[in-house]
């Protein structure tokens, strides 16, 4: 980005061969953020050999079902390898759909593997034919700290926790070949692109991807930059930053950024460590529990030492999953010492998506350097469901004002493929603690409209080690932006939500326009991203 001003400022930048877009009263923003995104894994949970059956795509449980059964008599019919693998039940939102089980795919499909990946990504099941193709029995080992569970017996349920164990049992259609790979991830952040993103954070990506992914971005005029956490556990040792023999420091297409740890699990299916219980109600029994239930983290507090200390002594950033606020408390823990044993001025230490954080817990984090990552969507998606589950809990859930009071550099993200990429709605539900069915959850929390933008820009971009190339619109960082139909700063905040994405562009190279889709899918490097912009808001 050479200049930013006033129309008569920018012009007097213009050459010859630059080319003027006149806005027409449109609003430029610097590109959103997604900064807890999944795009390698999204890519495959909603990719052409996956069954989509969330309930924002089916509406009903009849539709789920449906779908399923369309599916397994499909690839009845094509034999062979044939796998039906689906995502995205959600018994929550749609109370109709049977309990699910290993036990249950088997009934509807005693011969065609069949595989079911719950809407969080922490569970999956599995029928017996899957379980079988996949050689998992009772001496099969959990893998890390997921796990396979398993009946009296000890003989696997087909029923998987927590990844790898849930992605194992999802099969070969969990994962594009080489083949699809540029066609998936393509297809991925084009959609990503058209949501008015310009830079997401993959905060599950397995190092095998690292030569896959920079080879496409070196391949053609990606619209979208990736900043990626590998998982942890997957391989024994994470090389330092930079000495990755793969990947090396990265581009500014692609850079490894940190190490990504699922310290519990997901409210949807209980096993998130909180210091209170689940309510008596049916949408607690929906999900398997009993009034009272409280979960566990998938860590001890050692363990979860141990891991940071080898990780965050080499120099990454480190990003933990957590829900549950006892949970919450050994983070912090565990961020206290490793930053006293191995101190360093900017670690930047992250946690994502704090459903039950307390304010006081955000103010502690803050005091430590530490910065969250709120998963506000789930107020808007899930917040008449999270007040059956947790009561008055529900009024705190993803406090974004304390982040505010305390001063913290935060970010507002949607966990894609669990909630669509979605910032403007992520602003709105942060500014209004609004569900969608308009009940308003813990008014005090709710933020202004310019700390929800920073949320999804610049201070997403700050906790994404980005802020220098993206997050702002400023001379010297890449023309990273999104239009606008109207102005968030002056439209009610209900409605933010609402605003019409019209383009997104990349590096000054218009990537996606409201009225004719993708604009440069497959576009050679040779000049694309060369050219220069002058925007005009006249």
């Amino acid at each position: 980005m050479s200049a930013v001003g006033s129309e008569a400022a920018v012009l007097a930048t213009a050459g010859p061969e630059t080319q003027i877009c006149g806005l027409g009263g449109k609003t430029i923003l610097p590109g959103f953020i997604e900064a807890h995104g999944h795009p390698t894994a999204e890519m495959n949970f909603i990719g052409p050999d996956m069954v989509d059956i969330r309930a924002s795509v089916c509406g009903s449980a009849a539709a789920v079902l449906k779908r399923l059964h369309d599916a397994i008599d499909a690839a009845e019919r094509a034999g062979g390898d044939a796998w039906v693998a689906a995502f995205g039940w959600d018994p929550l939102l749609l109370p109709e759909l049977p309990q699910i089980s290993g036990d249950f795919l088997t009934q509807i499909s005693p011969v065609v593997p069949v595989s079911v990946m719950h809407y969080s990504a922490h569970s999956s099941w599995a029928n017996a034919e899957a379980m079988d193709r996949l050689g998992i029995d009772r001496s099969t080992p959990d893998p890390g700290a997921s796990q396979y569970l398993r009946d009296a017996q000890g003989r696997p349920t087909g029923e998987g926790k927590e990844i790898p164990a849930c992605m194992t049992l999802m099969g070969p259609n969990a994962s594009a070949g080489p083949a699809d790979f540029d066609a998936f991830l393509a297809h991925e952040l084009q959609r990503t692109s058209a949501a008015g993103i310009t830079t997401t954070g993959d905060l599950a990506f397995h190092p095998d991807d690292y030569a896959r992914v920079a080879a496409f971005m070196a391949s053609c005029a990606a619209p979208v930059r990736i900043r990626s956490y590998e998982m942890s556990g997957v391989r024994e040792e994470v090389p330092p930053p930079g000495q990755d023999p793969v990947v090396g420091a990265g581009t500014d297409m692609l850079r490894p950024v940190g190490v990504k740890v699922w310290t519990d699990g997901s409210p949807w299916i209980g096993n998130i460590e909180t210091s209170f219980g689940y309510k008596d109600s049916n949408a607690t029994r929906r999900i398997g529990l009993e009034g009272g239930h409280r979960g566990c983290s998938n860590y001890s507090r050692e363990q979860l030492l141990a891991i940071c200390r080898r990780d965050y002594a080499k120099g990454w950033q480190m990003a933990c999953h957590v829900h549950g606020d006892v949970a919450v408390d050994m983070v912090l823990d565990v961020f206290a010492q490793v930053q006293a044993e191995f101190p360093r001025p900017d670690g930047r230490l992250r946690m994502e998506h704090c459903g039950t954080i307390t304010p006081e817990q955000v103010q502690r984090a803050a005091n430590l350097g530490v910065c969250i990552s709120f998963f506000v969507a789930h107020i808007h998606y899930y917040g008449n469901v999270l007040v059956e589950l947790f009561g008055e809990r529900a009024e705190d859930w993803t406090p974004a004002g304390a982040a505010v009071a305390a001063g913290m550099k935060f970010s507002l993200h949607n966990d894609p493929p669990v909630t669509p990429e979605s910032p403007l709605l992520n602003m709105q539900t942060a500014m209004t603690r609004a569900t969608a069915s308009g009940q308003i959850l813990g008014a005090r929390h709710a933020i202004g409209i310019e700390d929800a933008i920073r949320a999804q820009t610049i201070h997403a971009a700050w906790q994404l080690f980005s802020e220098h190339e993206v997050g702002s619109l400023e001379p010297g960082k890449f023309a990273d932006l999104v239009i606008l139909d109207e102005n968030p700063l002056e439209v009610e905040p209900s409605r933010v939500g609402d605003i019409r994405i019209a383009q997104t562009w990349l590096s000054g190279v218009k990537m996606f326009d409201g009225d004719a889709g993708p604009a440069l899918p497959h576009l050679p490097l040779s000049s694309a991203r060369q050219s220069q912009m002058a925007f005009s808001n006249g």
